[in-house]
């Protein structure tokens, strides 16, 4: 006689063992998940970093569960994943409480056990329940995310004492107060960090990309030294925020040239590395805008808008029309109608326009820039509106906003075919 419990547990671990190779995708959406819901993680100015090492620790523990429950181990046998210890250390030095990341393993938990016992119902139906498959699977990460927590909060708390007593933590408390606007006295901040302020500071934004994370710290700190020497600082200040995120600011007392910056927009990281760089900005002031610029052009990371760097002079336009990312996708629709399709011939039509209203209608200023024939250029501002329904200058300023937005963000902002 066939013992049908046994039979539909070894279903439910034959389950989480497939799932285990979804980890990274799972483990993607739980980090979007967690950022939506806990407000501590939005109001960091570097969110799209610490996004990445929330990725990278959701998805080490994904897979852990998967595997452990998949072959049958026991909750108490887990190893807690070095991302996990990572992430904790990230919160510590963001100044974001130990309830939060808590919190956060508690909201995740909900978010997997969603997913998993989907699946488990897809695949026993009924059966899942009345063999006890869903309950052995509910136990197991109820006491899997009890033992990490505790684990977690010694880690949190070893963390904690650590970064106090360094020279690291000053460091970083100090560039903190001063994003936060509660600087008192420049020259004593400017001691503490052992970088003058009293400068021109272009701020910068570094991060190990979310499926490469073999980044370290190190690798980081050498790009940012690189990208300082091109503004001919030779003494950046490097503040690590996490696993594989720091923030940096490369000082001069002469305003860096517009070469100088365009060759680092220009800036290739090495590979598994993301930067995002500011404008620059003098001072105190100065210090804390370019930092706050980085982090919004930190945001076009996630929208794949840019390559490995991303340069907030050529986003400004763009950042401040997506500040609310689905007014602008409305916008965008509303105003382009037909134009809005993601067909190779309609994004044709939609770069010529753009190229014509750039250069003020000119036809033949327009066809030089494009490298296109005259009457090519011609052809599709006629073909664009007769799919607009009228003559382009109607609403031209419109129009071309929602270009500029449609040619930079793509499939993000347009809707789906």
């Amino acid at each position: 006689m066939v013992n049908t419990c046994s039979t539909d547990h070894e279903g439910a671990r034959e389950l989480f063992s497939a799932l285990s190779t979804e980890s990274a995708s799972i483990g993607g959406g739980m980090a979007t998940h967690l950022h939506e819901r806990i407000s501590e993680f939005t109001s960091v100015h570097d969110e799209h970093a610490l996004r990445s090492d929330t990725e990278a620790s959701c998805t080490a523990n994904i897979d852990q569960i998967l595997r452990m429950f998949g072959r049958g181990a026991r909750p108490d046998e887990l190893v807690v994943p070095v991302p996990a210890v990572q992430y904790a250390a990230a919160l510590v030095h963001r100044r974001i409480p130990l309830a939060v990341l808590l919190r956060a393993y508690r909201v995740g938990h909900a978010y997997l056990w969603n997913i998993v016992s989907r699946a488990l119902e897809d695949e026993l139906g009924e059966q899942a329940m009345r063999s006890g498959a869903l309950e052995a699977s509910s136990n197991f990460m109820f006491d899997y995310i009890d033992g990490i927590s505790g684990e977690l909060v010694a880690a949190y708390h070893v963390e904690r004492d650590r970064w106090v007593r360094s020279a690291a933590a000053i460091r970083a408390e100090t560039v903190r107060d001063i994003l936060d606007g509660g600087l008192e006295n420049e020259h004593t901040a400017s001691s503490r960090l052992g970088y003058e302020l009293g400068r021109h500071h272009v701020g910068l934004i570094l991060a190990g990309e979310p499926e490469n994370r073999t980044t370290r710290g190190g690798g980081l700190e050498r790009e940012a030294v690189a990208v300082a020497a091109v503004l001919g600082c030779a003494d950046p200040l490097l503040v690590s925020t996490g696993a594989a995120s720091l923030w940096a600011w490369c000082g001069t007392f002469q305003n860096p040239s517009a070469d100088a910056l365009a060759r680092v927009a220009r800036h290739q990281p090495s590979a598994g590395v993301r930067m995002a760089v500011g404008s620059p900005g003098f001072g105190v002031e100065g210090f804390r805008i370019t930092h706050v610029e980085a982090g919004q052009a930190s945001r076009f990371w996630e929208l794949g808008a840019t390559g490995a760097t991303a340069s907030y002079g050529s986003l400004e336009l763009v950042s401040l029309l997506a500040s609310d990312l689905e007014r602008a996708r409305r916008f965008v629709r509303r105003e382009l109608g037909p134009l809005a399709e993601q067909a190779e011939a309609t994004a044709k039509l939609r770069s010529t326009l753009l190229g014509f209203l750039s250069h003020g209608g000119s036809h033949v200023r327009s066809a030089r820039e494009l490298h296109m024939h005259e009457n090519t250029v011609y052809n599709h501002v006629r073909r664009a509106e007769e799919l607009l329904g009228g003559p382009v200058i109607d609403r031209q300023f419109e129009l071309q906003a929602a270009l500029t937005l449609a040619q930079t963000l793509g499939p993000e902002i347009l809707p789906a075919d």
